[in-house]
């Protein structure tokens, strides 16, 4: 590996942790700014509360559809928006609801050596199997993997033959 390696993969590890915290915080903020953007324009009692319990929701990596639905169905059931506001506020909720599902790939990596989709993977498989403490373990395990595994191919006296 080479002298400093260890100091070298204790950088990343850091990193990747700052990384995916600061993702995962500012992708939540984003969300429920945007969710409450939405609820003010639809008109919706308590939007501000809404809002905030969307960021709550969204930090602890929950779909921010739990928010939106409710107030899609009493968007739908108070009668005080035509069909076509009904429809065009639905939407608006939709795509502020699932707004994460586009700011985590290009919010999520930032300012770290591996690639983005290395950490994405990492985040969600983490996420996946050992809920939010793993989302920070399992993006840092790959990324180091990666690294690893690349310092290995590039040390490799063959692969220079190879390509």
């Amino acid at each position: 590996m080479g002298p400093g390696s260890g100091e070298t993969f204790a950088k990343l590890a850091a990193t990747t942790i700052r990384a995916v915290a600061q993702g995962v915080v500012g992708i939540a903020f984003v969300q429920a700014l945007l969710v409450g953007l939405a609820l003010l324009v639809a008109g919706v009692p308590w939007a501000g509360v809404l809002a905030a319990i969307t960021l709550v929701v969204s930090i602890a990596q929950v779909p921010a559809l739990i928010v939106t639905l409710p107030a899609i169905g009493y968007i739908w059931s108070s009668g005080h928006y035509g069909t076509a506001a009904a429809v065009t506020y639905t939407v608006l909720l939709l795509l502020s609801g699932m707004a994460d599902n586009v700011l985590s790939r290009s919010l999520l990596g930032r300012g770290v050596d591996a690639p983005m989709p290395i950490i994405l993977l990492g985040a969600l498989g983490g996420m996946a199997t050992g809920g939010i403490l793993g989302m920070f373990v399992g993006a840092t395990l790959l990324a180091l993997g990666y690294e690893i595994f690349m310092r290995w191919v590039a040390s490799d006296p063959d692969a220079e033959v190879a390509s």
